[in-house]
């Protein structure tokens, strides 16, 4: 069943954990919410500039008002359910700007976008690039585990760290992991490089298990 009302190119979706009646929905060119499951739709965010679209959407519980959407243009944020907004980073140029993943965690906010991974210890009034490649590597997903360990899926790998802590491990590489052994579908020598290559595109832990993280890659 279509309930998007001929909104195309829709990038992420957001459902209210209390009450499944309030959607919310990233698109090429906004926020739009629902507060009847979807029959009708209006638009709570215009994203201003070249690159509209919305790529990522987050609550930040236990504060189920508050809900972030990471654009293109930069990372918003609405205290009361999407009624108003307010842009809490925006880049130095594309594409710093383009914010792609969030983590909202009790020691600060972990933003992944175009131009690397940027860390705010208060709320987002300000914000500093992490160091080393995961300061300059294209971010895709970005995750923790209940053990405090935050994990950034990255153009040049995984990382891991510790809460309170400013260096990152790379603990997976090009289908490799850093001890140089092959992973279980090993790449036969004569493909190519670029066939060799093992693109990551999300990352994902477990809540109830502490040890369990989920790797998606295309291979």
């Amino acid at each position: 069943e279509e309930i998007g009302r001929g909104e195309t190119d829709i990038t992420a979706v957001l459902v209210h954990p209390a009450d499944p009646r309030i959607i919310f929905m990233g698109a090429k060119r906004g926020v739009f919410k629902s507060e009847d499951g979807g029959k009708n739709w209006r638009n709570v965010l215009s994203v201003r500039g070249q690159n509209k679209k919305v790529n990522f959407l987050l609550f930040a519980p236990p504060d189920f008002d508050s809900v972030y959407a990471a654009t293109g243009e930069g990372l918003f944020v609405s205290r009361n359910r999407g009624g108003s907004w307010k842009r809490i980073f925006r880049g130095k140029g594309f594409p710093e700007s383009d914010c792609a993943a969030l983590a909202v965690l009790p020691d600060g906010l972990y933003l992944g976008t175009g131009g690397g991974l940027f860390i705010s210890k208060d709320k987002g009034r300000s914000w500093s690039k992490a160091m080393g490649k995961v300061g300059n590597s294209r971010i895709f997903a970005v995750s923790h585990s209940l053990s405090g360990h935050v994990y950034v899926a990255s153009s040049d790998g995984v990382y891991r760290t510790e809460k309170e802590q400013d260096s990152w491990e790379r603990v997976f590489i090009a289908g490799l992991t850093p001890d140089g052994n092959d992973d279980e579908e090993a790449v036969p020598d004569e493909q190519s490089e670029e066939e060799e290559r093992c693109d990551i595109n999300y990352i994902a832990c477990v809540t109830d298990d502490p040890d369990s993280v989920y790797l998606a890659t295309s291979r």
